[in-house]
Order: C-alpha cells, then structure tokens, then sequence
C-alpha cells in the first residue's frame, strides 16, 4: 500500500512561555512552517481518504501525511483556525473527557504545568513532601534508577528517576491526587485550570462543523493495560457518550492514551468493537505500510 505517515501533535504555543522544562511545545509559526513543508512534499490525505485506507482501502494518490492532534487542548482550535482552514486540511482531534464532564484536569497535564513552573529540584522536593514513604524508598532501586537512566536521557539522574517513578510505577490515583494538592497550594483552582488549558464543548462542535473528525482519547488518559476491565468499560463508555452527545456523531476512532505498546491493552481487538470503534490509533514511530484496522 501507498507510504503513509501519521504524526501526533499535542501543545502548541509558545515555546517560551514558562521558565523551566516541563511542557515541551512548538510554536503556531513552527507548526504553520511544519505542515508547509509536508504539503510540499506529500498528499496532504482526506478524512476520507484516511478512513479507507485504515480499512485496507488505498485510495491515496502517492506518498501522503495525515495530522493528529491528543489530549483536546485549546491550542488545537487555534491552530485548526489559523493554519488548517486556509490551508483546506482536516484532521482528527483525540479528546479526553475528563476536563468537559468533571472539570478535572489529565493528571498528566497538571505534571507538566508543575514542573514548567516550578524549578526541577523545588518540584522534586514538593512532590517527595506528599508522596507516602513507601514509595518514597523505592527511589533508591537500582533498577528503578537503571531503568530511569536509559529512558530520560536528558535530565539529571533526581529528575530521571521521580519522572520515571510517576510514569511508570506510582497509582494513577495518587499521582492525580498529589498533583490536585499542588495546584491548590499554587492557589490555582482546578476547574480554572482546565478551562484555560482544554477546548470546551462549543470548540469542539466548531471542528466538527470546520469538517475534522473528533475521536476518544479515553475520558481520564490512564494506560488502558493497566485498567481493569470493568474500569476500561467504564472510562471508554464516559468518553464516547460525552463527544457523541457534543458533536452529535458516532465517536467511532480511537488514540490509545501513551500510544505505546506497553499502554495497549492485551485485548484490544475484543475491547474496540465492544465501543464501536473502527480505528485504533497508536504512537509507533514508522510509516503505514498497509491497512490500519
């Protein structure tokens, strides 16, 4: 089948707008010069288009990309309004939604914040303050500091393993709950937070209009391999009753929270279906060579 690349967007804004590491964005210029530059270069593929060829359908004229954008920020309504729309391309926005039925932030996005606010060791030492001991102890396995090492390259060892810690190890239901605390003591109140970071119901009916596709992302962003499935069920049913009752269509695209493999469900040919999905999208880094479903 016809080469055809997928990439993932998620903040877009100012690269400097906060004054530590922590979000990691490109500017509206950089994304503007980005899909420019794909536009030169390869067929800017239809929601059409893309739908067929998921299905083992390869209708592309040649080589072709297709965007993406996760997680529902309202950087993603800015950008489909200043570079998309003059540029007559669709796309599909992966929401979560949590932020539109609870007023809730992704635990995720509240780290992010954090520690592009907050310098590194401060972060460090908050997050420790408020995390139970046992955990605490568990900072110094050497195989969580191994571990910690070969995936965050670039920060110093510290930050390399909390980060990992917080990814990978730590209850998702902690994690949300230590990083609520921090933003209150911030004085930043949550539902602020969210509406300021996430697009709201009428955005997200504005893009089904604009002619986008909007699919789930999960309603609270956990890795569904380490959902139950009842929990799984439950968070799938939450999201696509949300989006379908917003734009008023069936919410039937998928975008695995993570992306990664280790963050797909064993069962995902079983799980899918169950919700009325026809496309799972991952975050495997590689052209598609063949049909996506």
């Amino acid at each position: 089948m016809t080469p055809l690349l997928l990439i993932n967007y998620h903040y877009i804004r100012d690269p400097n707008g906060h004054p530590h590491p922590g979000i990691h964005p490109i500017s509206m210029q950089a994304f503007a010069d980005q899909v420019d530059g794909l536009c030169r270069d390869l067929h800017p593929a239809s929601l059409d288009e893309f739908a067929a060829y998921a299905a083992g359908d390869d209708r592309l004229p040649g080589p072709s990309f297709f965007l993406t954008f996760d997680d529902g920020m309202v950087d993603h309504i800015h950008a489909a309004r200043e570079v998309l729309a003059p540029r007559n391309i669709k796309a599909a926005y992966f929401v979560c939604s949590r932020p539109l039925l609870e007023g809730k932030a992704i635990s995720t996005h509240k780290l992010h914040w954090l520690r592009a606010t907050t310098a590194p060791e401060t972060f460090r030492e908050n997050f420790l303050a408020r995390l139970p001991g046992e955990w605490r102890a568990k900072l110094d396995d050497p195989k969580l500091a191994r571990a910690a090492g070969e995936t965050n390259l670039y920060d110093p060892p510290e930050i390399a393993q909390l980060k990992y810690m917080i990814n990978f190890h730590l209850p998702y239901d902690l994690v949300d709950e230590i990083t609520s605390l921090m933003l209150g003591e911030r004085g930043v109140e949550e539902a602020d937070f969210c509406r300021d970071l996430y697009m709201n119901a009428e955005h997200l009916a504005e893009l089904e209009r604009m002619g986008h596709r909007i699919g789930s992302h999960g309603h609270s962003h956990q890795p569904m391999s380490r959902m139950t499935a009842d929990a799984l069920d439950d968070d799938l049913r939450q999201s696509v009753d949300c989006l379908a009752a917003i734009v008023e269509q069936p919410i039937n695209w998928l975008a695995y929270p993570w992306g990664s493999d280790w963050a797909i469900p064993d069962n995902a040919d079983m799980v899918c279906p169950a919700h009325g999905f026809e496309l799972a999208i991952t975050l495997k880094r590689a052209w598609n060579t063949g049909g996506l479903s």
